[in-house]
Order: C-alpha cells, then structure tokens, then sequence
C-alpha cells in the first residue's frame, strides 16, 4: 500500500480536569467511594472534558441534550485541530481531496463532514464519514485514506473526535461503571496524507503506510460494547478485556511483519492504545515491547485518559516527536476496541 505517506499528526484536547477533583465531584453519591478507589488505581491525573462536570453535570441530561452538544463541542474541537494540521503539513485548504471523519460518541448526518466549508475546503471535496467503531477506529481510517490517496493521487484529511464528557452517566457506579467514568477522556487528532510524489517531486517527509491487519475474536464480542442508552452513550467493559487484548494483538502483527519481511526486532517502535493501566500491563508482559515505546503510551494516558479513536494517534505522534523514524526503520500502530477487535499499521520512515 505504500503509495502514501502521513506528513503531519495532530493532537488537542479541551481544557484538562484534574481526576481528584472529579473523584470529589461524585464522593457522595452511590458507589463514589468506588469511583475513588479506581481513580486512584488508574495511573490517569487528568483528562480533557468539553463538558466539565465540575462547572455543569451532564448526568440528568436527556440523550438529545447529550447529543447536540457533543456536536457542537466535537466540531469546534474538531476546526481547531485540522486547521493546525493543514498548517503544520504547510497544506491550503483547497488542496484537500479528501476529508474523512471518525466518531463513535457523536452521531449526526451531516456530522462532523459539515465543517469542510468552515475550514475552506473546496465546494467538490470528498467526504467520507466513518463510525462507530470505539478505540481502534484511527488504524482502519487511516488504512481507507492511505487507499484514497494511492489511487487517487491527492492530499487526504483525517479528523478523528471522540467526546465523553456529555456522556457522563449517572448513579450508582459499580465497579465497571466506575472504570468507564475514570478511563475515558476528550480527544481529536488530525491526520494529513500524501501521495509520496505529486507532479515529480517528492513529498514532505513523514512515514509511508505500508500495510494493515485485522483480527476479531468474537468469543469475547461482549467484553467491550458501546450503545446508545436513555442518557446517552452506554459502555460495557467486562474486567477480562486486557487478558483478550494480550492474548491476540501480537497475531495481525506478527502476521503484518512476517508478509513484509520485517523482523520483530527490527522494528523501532510500537504505538500502543492507551486503553487502560491494566491493558497495557498485560500488553506490556505479553509482547515485552521497548520501553520508550510503552513509556509513550502511558504518558498519553496518564495526561489525557483513553480518547478512543485519537488516543494512539496521540501516542504515535509523541513518538514521532521523541523517536522519529529514519528513513527504512518500520513502527507499528496496534489498537483494540469493541467486538474484540484488534488492528495493527505498518509504518515506514521516509
């Protein structure tokens, strides 16, 4: 697939709540003291919050209230983010063929593809909407816009927002509930591809994508679930999701490597989705992967919490910024979600 090449990644989240203050937010009401408890074990010390509880408590909100305003919030967050990235990629507005939208927490036609005219795009610009697929919808988007751009041999735009501040849920918390509200934070990111060359002359340095892998294990399609609810956005997360995550993320990479020749050792390094402490542990002990590569990702989770879909864009672009791939050193992205589904990306330096 190697006909495309990501010049530019960009992250931003809303303004960051400390999770202590959460933790008061909720101390007083049924299962609080759980919300606490998992807060403390989380190894998350903020999080970005478009809605912040502190200030206005989406928990009583009707889905429709929720919903609106994850549109709004989604979209401003969303201009914000690709503005930078065209800036950063040294892009105009009217050289976008292709702008394609990832969400699983705002749901709207048109969505988040209404902002093409905000952000100058031209009248004729493909859009693309994608969603829902839960945290590992950045690997197959990027992979969809990597095809785009080698066969249609023009700039693509990725905006991947997921908020889940307007979904805050209300009490009692048990356990599980209680990870769902600590773990899941307010994230955008925003991805420029190219094609590697454009009337002769080379394209901006970056990493080319190579290739993508698929697996889903179905046997443990309930472990991780995201509905819709009478309030919004309902997340199921069995306690077993980072034993299924361990146990199968190294088979669609090691399938990835061995159909490219690449040694598992020779890769540089690993962008892992921060999806919780406990999976990266697990991830960590089943795949012994490098340290800088597994310190990026908990960096991000510490700061940010899990943003679904932009969280391990947000991890890959720290590498970049710390550990930028030389010119034929490989990175792979791997990401998990719902269905117990996990996707790995071939990454090559330029």
């Amino acid at each position: 697939m190697s006909e495309a090449r990501i010049v530019t990644v960009t992250f931003r989240s809303p303004p960051l709540v400390k999770m202590e203050e959460f933790a008061n937010l909720v101390a007083a009401d049924p299962g609080g003291d759980t919300v606490a408890q998992v807060i403390r074990n989380s190894a998350i010390t903020t999080k970005g919050m478009a809605v912040n509880a502190l200030l206005e408590d989406p928990r009583r909100w009707t889905t429709r209230r929720r919903m609106d305003r994850s549109l709004a919030e989604a979209r401003r967050l969303g201009r914000d983010t690709v503005t930078e990235a065209l800036a950063e990629a040294g892009l105009r507005p009217e050289d976008v063929g292709l702008f394609a939208t990832v969400t699983t927490t705002t749901h709207s036609a048109p969505g988040l593809d209404a902002l093409a005219p905000e952000l100058g795009l031209r009248p004729d610009v493909e859009t693309l909407s994608l969603g829902p697929m839960g945290c590992y919808a950045a690997v197959p988007a990027v992979s969809a816009c990597a095809h785009w751009v080698a066969a249609k041999r023009r700039p693509a735009v990725l905006l991947a927002v997921d908020l889940f501040s307007p979904h805050v849920q209300p009490p009692p918390y048990d356990k599980e509930q209680a990870v769902v509200l600590t773990l899941f934070g307010d994230g955008a990111a925003a991805v420029v591809l190219l094609p590697p060359e454009a009337d002769g002359e080379p394209a901006a340095p970056g990493v080319d994508v190579v290739d993508s892998e698929q697996l889903t294990a179905p046997a443990y399609a309930d472990d991780l679930q995201v509905h819709m609810g009478d309030s919004g956005l309902r997340i199921r997360l069995k306690p077993s999701m980072p034993d299924v995550v361990a146990s199968s993320v190294a088979i669609p990479a090691r399938a990835l490597l061995s159909r490219h020749r690449v040694r598992w050792a020779d890769v540089a390094w690993w962008a892992v989705h921060p999806g919780g402490r406990r999976i990266l542990d697990r991830v960590d002990e089943a795949l012994g992967l490098p340290e800088q590569s597994m310190a990026a990702a908990r960096e991000v989770m510490r700061e940010y919490g899990n943003t679904a879909a932009p969280a391990v864009l947000g991890v890959l672009r720290r590498l970049q910024e710390t550990q930028p791939l030389a010119k034929g050193e490989h990175g792979v992205v791997l990401a998990c979600g719902p269905g117990a589904t996990v996707w790995a990306l071939l990454l090559r330096g330029t």
